[in-house]
């Protein structure tokens, strides 16, 4: 009895630390250090993510695949055409592609932008 109870306890306590994260499969594009030796910024590739999922869902995602990866920034694209067209234009001047494909960045700070 004591042997199925030590048993029981076990397997409730993996259940209930086990978190469980829906990434969606991924490709990472490019990953650097960063400048200033906090740690690694990265982009990806994302297909399966759009501008129409809403953006406390693609900030989530993205939250998890940095943590996933370790990286301290992240911006994701839904195509390669969007991370081609990236720029340091402002919003209004940027390509078609880009401005559908953008999937968003958090930035050092944390702060998730789209």
């Amino acid at each position: 009895m004591k042997k199925l109870i030590l048993a029981l306890t076990i397997l409730l306590f993996q259940i209930a630390c086990h978190t469980k994260t829906d990434v969606p499969h991924y490709t990472v594009i490019n990953a650097v250090d960063l400048y200033t030796g906090k740690g690694k910024c990265g982009e990806i590739l994302i297909p399966s993510i759009s501008r129409e999922t809403k953006p406390n869902e693609r900030d989530r995602i993205l939250r998890d695949i940095l943590k996933k990866e370790g990286w301290v920034i992240i911006s994701a694209y839904a195509s390669m055409e969007a991370y081609n067209e990236k720029s340091c234009a402002t919003l209004p001047m940027r390509a078609k592609a880009f401005k559908e494909g953008y999937i968003g960045k958090i930035d050092e700070n944390g702060t998730f932008s789209d």
